[in-house]
């Protein structure tokens, strides 16, 4: 086998002296060719010796450049030669794969997008840890993206094999700015976000979820023998910082329990659904599962979801007469759900409302996750349906700090680091301690 290089001119550069570098390969009756899209300068190239000659026109890094990529793609052609598949296509690939590794990797091995689209088929978690991944997975594509089309890098890509730490740091930098490069190229960005939902700056504690989840997602793929790289060991998943969790006093749920609000209806079902969740204290996803089959003897009884797959257990929690005057009100609905629920989305906008029109407008202190600064705000700005579930287990702990006898209610599995927040919660706590050594 006979390989040969040789220039072909280009026609839109005819005048300028540019050519293409052409590949040949001959044995007995094979005789192909392939045009790379590597370009010369005529004039001081030298055929025989395969190289620049001497100038100061061309750049000394392209100089070094060509030879050195020709070289790389001979050999490969020489190594790679098969008398019974040797033709045109084969030619031409084996010019790429030289010139455009990545492109070569990529066609044997699914890139990071195709691993995570396939992640997400598969995964059995809850669905809002499922809404979570995909949210990564849409980043991940923006990224790859923007690497492309922005930053000018055509062949970039992500694979699980040889992902590294320095692009894991990468991404995260692209998260953390993506609210401002979104100002900075918003004709690219129309094709990926809607105007509707034009990105903001994200709190540290949104960046290490992300990252986290992600790094969840690599040790996947290993589990999976898709690869055997850590680099998710390298990066490390960091523990995200939260204040102090907040809840409403018994007193103030009790207000909301007897208040009357038969002029705003709609309030009123929100506040059934919210107080009830306040007795409970489970999962607002757990809690939308309800149905009447879930009370047995005057328990409610459920399977946590987002804990089912490392601590499959049922959680019994026992009902308090109110949580039962409530069940009462809509016991005769033709539906099986135990409560008419709302929209997640309603319902969290419905109890910042109700707190309002109630008088809940406690100051509580909140962290600022963007500058990690603690701010006040009134409650009723900042509750939320995870506040039911804080005000069950936050005053169960006030009365009995009993982690594993709390847990056994709230679903919390052994060792959780939501669950240890509440062991700082309360001074009157403190002071009955220091008065019991009086």
């Amino acid at each position: 086998m006979k390989i040969s290089v040789y220039l072909r001119k280009v026609k839109e550069n005819v005048e300028n002296g540019i050519s293409c570098i052409c590949f040949r390969v001959r044995d007995k009756e094979i005789d192909i060719k392939a045009t790379s899209e590597l370009q010369v300068v005529d004039k001081y190239w030298d055929g025989d010796a395969l190289k620049y000659r001497r100038n100061t026109v061309v750049d000394k890094d392209e100089q070094r450049r060509i030879p050195e990529q020709i070289a790389a793609i001979i050999e490969h052609v020489e190594t790679s030669f098969d008398r019974n598949k040797a033709d045109g296509n084969w030619l031409r690939q084996a010019v790429e794969d030289v010139l455009h590794p990545n492109r070569a990797y990529e066609r044997n091995h699914p890139n990071l997008l195709v691993r995570m689209a396939e992640y997400i088929k598969q995964h059995e978690g809850t669905k809002q840890t499922r809404c979570q991944i995909e949210n990564v997975y849409r980043k991940l594509i923006r990224y790859v993206a923007y690497k492309h089309e922005i930053a000018g890098m055509e062949d970039f890509n992500l694979f699980a094999e040889n992902i590294t730490l320095e692009d894991m740091n990468d991404f995260r930098d692209y998260v953390a700015n993506e609210h401002l490069l979104y100002m900075e190229y918003p004709e690219f960005y129309k094709d990926y976000i809607p105007a509707q939902y034009k990105p903001k700056e994200k709190s540290s504690t949104t960046i290490i979820n992300t990252m986290n989840l992600l790094c969840v997602f690599l040790h996947w793929c290993k589990k999976m023998g898709y690869t055997s790289n850590e680099v998710f060991l390298q990066y490390g998943c960091k523990v995200p910082v939260y204040g102090d969790p907040f809840f409403l006093s018994i007193e103030e749920r009790n207000i909301l329990y007897d208040a009357d609000l038969s002029e705003v209806p709609q309030l009123e079902v929100i506040r059934d659904i919210f107080v009830f969740h306040c007795y409970i204290g489970c999962r607002v996803g757990d809690l939308y599962r309800l149905t009447k089959e879930n009370i047995k003897n005057g328990f409610v009884e459920y399977m946590p979801q987002k804990t089912k797959k490392c601590e499959a257990k049922t959680v019994r929690v026992p009902l308090h007469e109110k949580a039962q005057r409530i069940l009462a009100k809509y016991e005769n609905s033709n539906s099986d759900k135990l409560l008419p629920f709302r929209p997640v989305y309603t319902y969290n906008n419905g109890i910042r409302e109700l707190l309002k029109y109630c008088g809940i407008d406690r100051m509580v202190t909140v962290l600022d996750t963007h500058g990690y600064r603690t701010v006040q705000k009134p409650l009723y700005e900042i509750a939320s349906s995870h506040t039911a579930r804080k005000t069950f287990v936050g005053n169960l702990y006030k009365q009995v700090p009993d982690p594993n006898l709390i847990a056994s209610m709230s679903g919390h599995v052994e060792g959780s680091r939501a669950f240890a927040r509440y062991r700082n919660i309360d001074d009157d706590m403190k002071r009955k301690l220091v008065e019991m050594i009086n």
